[in-house]
């Protein structure tokens, strides 16, 4: 009897000990979604919209009255970085303030806490449901989601720093310190994001992991801009020729940013004259059309060829510094506005443009990026085109 009781005593112990030591995961995947209206993309978490934010600082959206505060004296009040923490004492609760990436509008809230729902991946396909629990994130108003697209719950700050998204992912899951986005170029079918490590499994014609074509380029902080992923150019090139640029004009500002709140890429104006000068140079003998905002060079869109790539232009090189080029065909160059115009989809950012190139979402649509933070680097495919696959290529079917 005494033998019975001590096996059904160790059976218990081993359950319990296998129920609070789950599988390890070594990924999470989410679908990306593109809103053609404004040319902005959300990710789905909790099975809630958030708008995908490269270079957000925290998770943020509207709370109920009842939700939970952080105290000034925690930890997670002092992971926020930057002047937009505030705290009034010891035990007083900890605020923020969240922004809208694409207005630039701050605002108040409380620092809180939430639980995020997504799946966990092999890198072929979900295979089961994960919550994390106690995410730290922000209150917002409601009116700070002005701009968003329609029923967007908040905002996912995707950017570096010690309460963003990845970050916190990686510390309560341990997962390694990397993420990776494919946008899609459509509605009909949904982009991918990954937290964690590969494979990157992408189909058709056969599954293929994508992080095997990868060229890697370092990525560096600007203080002023502590939140954002950058990296730097040696040059610009169209059509295997560099543009003659103002000397140092790409590492004034502090670098070139990649911005998913941007639609398009933006140009300081003393590099986009050059640039847009080059193309002209390279596409004189495509007709033109009147200009549409906030284009500034378009085509007639009958005289373009199109192949596998896009339409058939001189393609861009963004020589980046100490890796291989970004190569931009006319799948990513060039934008279809009107029946008959397709424009050079970039844009004149002006003189006072907060970095020389801010690469836009466009720039970004079916090339596969991975944001290794662990060795600070970025890992670029250029168009998946060229392997006859999308970003909207995944297998979100569960296994």
């Amino acid at each position: 009897m005494s033998q019975l009781i001590f096996h059904l005593f160790f059976l218990c112990i081993v359950v319990q000990v296998q129920a609070s030591s789950p599988a390890a995961i070594q990924a999470l995947v989410a679908p990306i979604t593109k809103d053609t209206k404004n040319s902005l993309y959300t990710i789905s978490l909790s099975n809630k919209q958030y708008l995908l934010d490269l270079s957000g600082e925290l998770l943020w959206s509207p709370c109920s009255r009842t939700h939970p505060t952080v105290p000034c004296s925690s930890g997670e009040c002092a992971a926020v970085s930057g002047p937009h923490r505030k705290c009034n004492g010891s035990g007083r609760k900890c605020t923020v303030s969240p922004t809208n990436p694409v207005t630039g509008k701050r605002d108040v809230g409380d620092l809180t806490v939430a639980d995020i729902a997504a799946n966990a991946t092999d890198g072929m396909a979900p295979t089961a449901g994960v919550t994390v629990r106690g995410v730290v994130a922000s209150c917002a108003p409601g009116s700070l989601l002005r701009s968003f697209p329609t029923a967007t719950a908040g905002d996912a700050g995707l950017g570096r720093g010690g309460v963003s998204l990845p970050t916190q992912l990686y510390s309560k899951l341990s997962l390694k310190r990397q993420f990776a986005v494919c946008l899609p170029s459509t509605a009909g079918a949904p982009g991918v994001a990954f937290f964690g490590s590969g494979p990157y499994g992408m189909m058709p014609p056969t599954l293929f992991d994508v992080s095997s074509i990868l060229d890697y380029t370092n990525l560096v902080k600007n203080p002023a801009n502590p939140s954002a992923y950058i990296i730097q150019l040696m040059g610009i090139a169209v059509n295997g020729e560099a543009i003659r640029l103002p000397t140092g004009a790409l590492d004034r500002g502090g670098g070139v940013t990649l911005d998913t709140a941007a639609p398009y890429t933006v140009l300081r104006r003393d590099v986009y004259r050059p640039f847009a000068a080059a193309f002209a140079k390279a596409t004189a003998r495509i007709p033109r059309m009147p200009s549409v905002s906030p284009f500034k060079l378009c085509f007639n869109g009958s005289a373009l060829g199109v192949n596998r790539v896009g339409y058939v232009v001189a393609p861009l090189h963004l020589m980046t510094r100490g890796g291989g080029n970004w190569t931009i065909f006319g799948s990513n160059s060039l934008v279809k506005v009107t029946a008959d115009t397709v424009c050079l989809a970039f844009v004149d950012g002006g003189s006072s443009a907060r970095s020389a190139v801010a690469v836009g979402s466009f720039q970004m649509e079916n090339n596969f990026l991975l944001f290794d933070e662990a060795k600070s680097r970025l890992g670029f495919t250029g168009t998946l085109y060229f392997i006859r696959t999308t970003c909207g290529n995944f297998n979100f079917s569960k296994k």
